[in-house]
Parts: C-alpha cells; sequence; structure tokens
C-alpha cells in the first residue's frame, strides 16, 4: 500500500488501544490528539492528573473515542502493574505503547544531586523499562497481523553521539540509555511481532523549554548550535512521525532511531 494511502485512511488504528505515557502536555498530548484522529482508543498516563484530563476534554471535542486516565508514577513498578490491571479490565488490546514520559533536572552530570540524578534516571529509563516490561507478553499475544503491537520510545538528540549536551548531563545519559534499550527490545520482541522504533526530537517548542521560542533561540545561542532549516520544532511534527509509526507503513520498520532535529545534528561541528 502506498504510504500516502495508509496516513490518509482515517480507520487505521480503529478497534486499537494506543497508551501514551506523559500525555499531559508536549509531544504526549500531541501523539494523544495524533491517534485519535485515527480511530485509536486511548489510555493517557502522567503524574498530572490535571493535565491528561485537559488532553482528553480536548480529544473528545472532536473524537468519539474511549479514553482511559491513568495518573500512575512509572518509576514505581507496583503502580505500573496496577494500570496494567485496569487497562486490561477496560481495553481487550494495547497495539501502540508510546514511552514517553521525561523530566530533566541537575546541569552538568558530576555536579548533579544524587536526588536529582536518581529522579532523571528512574523516569525517563526506569519508568520505560517498567511500563515495557509490563505490558510486552499480553502485547506479543495479541492477534493484529502482521504486527501484534508497536513500541515507540520518545528519547531526544541529546542522547545522541552527535547532540550530547553537557549541560543537561545526566538527562542525555539517560536518553542515550533509551536509544540502547530501543535496539535491545526490538531484537528481544521481533519474534514476538513487535516493532520498536525511537524518536530523537531537536529543539522543539515544549514545557521543556518552557514553550518559549525566544528562550531556545538564547539556549542555542550559548551552545553555538545551528539549525539548517533554522526554524524551532513544533511538537505536532513528532506525533506525525508517531503516527507514521504507529500506521502500516511502517511494518517492516525496527530497532531503528529516526532524528527529528531540522539538521542540528549533522550541523554539528560543520557550520
Amino acid at each position: 500500500m502506498e504510504v500516502k494511502k495508509i496516513l490518509d485512511d482515517n480507520k487505521f488504528l480503529d478497534g486499537k488501544v494506543a497508551l501514551i505515557t506523559g500525555a499531559g502536555s508536549g509531544f504526549g498530548r500531541e501523539m494523544a490528539i495524533a491517534f485519535a484522529s485515527k480511530g485509536a482508543n486511548l489510555v493517557l498516563n502522567d503524574i498530572n492528573l490535571e493535565g491528561i484530563e485537559e488532553t482528553r476534554d480536548i480529544i473528545l471535542k472532536s473524537h468519539n473515542i474511549e479514553i482511559l486516565l491513568s495518573k500512575t508514577d512509572i518509576s514505581d513498578f507496583n503502580q505500573v502493574k496496577e494500570m496494567k490491571k485496569i487497562v486490561f479490565e477496560k481495553f481487550d488490546n494495547v497495539f501502540i505503547l508510546v514511552n514517553n514520559a521525561g523530566v530533566r533536572l541537575g546541569t552538568f552530570s558530576l555536579v548533579t544531586k544524587e536526588e536529582d540524578y536518581n529522579r532523571v534516571m528512574d523516569v525517563n529509563v526506569k519508568g520505560a523499562w517498567n511500563v515495557t516490561k509490563a505490558f510486552y507478553r499480553k502485547m506479543s499475544k495479541q492477534n493484529f497481523m502482521p504486527i501484534a503491537g508497536k513500541i515507540i520510545n520518545i528519547a531526544s538528540c541529546a542522547g545522541t553521539q552527535c547532540g550530547a549536551n553537557p549541560y543537561i548531563g545526566v538527562y542525555s545519559a539517560s536518553k542515550a540509555a533509551l536509544i540502547s534499550f530501543t535496539k535491545l527490545w526490538a531484537l528481544e520482541l521481533g519474534s514476538s511481532n513487535i516493532t520498536v522504533n525511537v524518536i530523537c526530537p531537536g529543539l522543539f517548542i515544549t514545557p521543556m523549554y518552557k514553550n518559549n521560542p525566544e528562550f531556545i533561540r538564547e539556549f542555542m545561542k550559548k551552545r553555538n548550535i545551528k539549525l539548517p532549516l533554522d526554524r524551532i520544532g513544533e511538537p505536532k511534527q513528532v506525533a506525525d512521525v508517531a503516527l507514521f509509526l504507529a500506521s502500516p507503513a511502517s511494518d517492516y520498520i525496527t530497532g531503528h532511531n529516526i532524528i527529528l532535529d531540522g539538521g542540528m545534528t549533522t550541523s554539528v561541528n560543520t557550520m
């Protein structure tokens, strides 16, 4: 099938459920909206209940789908197991699992406080591991063909070789770990017909950057960062790539890191 025809098909996620962590704002909210537009029912997870309530209300204004809210701290495996129980009491599948939740604390890695280090690693790495570990067995037994389920991780260019950022050192290391887990899980879960891919956004207008383009431009100036496309990304652009990965057009793609950065990491040391 042609990619455009697949993505234009408003029903390709009908009957399927997407679970998105960190769905209360930013990329998570935009991905939830995108999946809903293609018929997916949703599980919206965040520690910020007001955020996922707002995401739900925005979606239900335009889409007639079912939405389950889960205020769960994904760094706590017992809470994740309870979330899994509640999810499968309401739905019979989780076809798309998006490990999106993340936090950024500290500065240079060796001066970061231990509690900040622990929180970043607990959410960004252990949290994604907890959620994937809790759901992959059920996903592998689903009857969707040819792919039983899809896992989409949201990392960062800060976790890539050219994007490592000492100003957010522990965050960079956590995202590098998630990129590595993506490749490992693709190898471990391929025989179960589960694809695993990761999106690495660059500089985007999100709460992590105070939703402020001027703040981002100042950050770029301090780091001497160049954007060949010379524009800051919008969260919907990440959602569009996630929608492609959720679609049948990506069924033969697994273990890959999609860098979405306007050319930023390509330009390092060259411009």
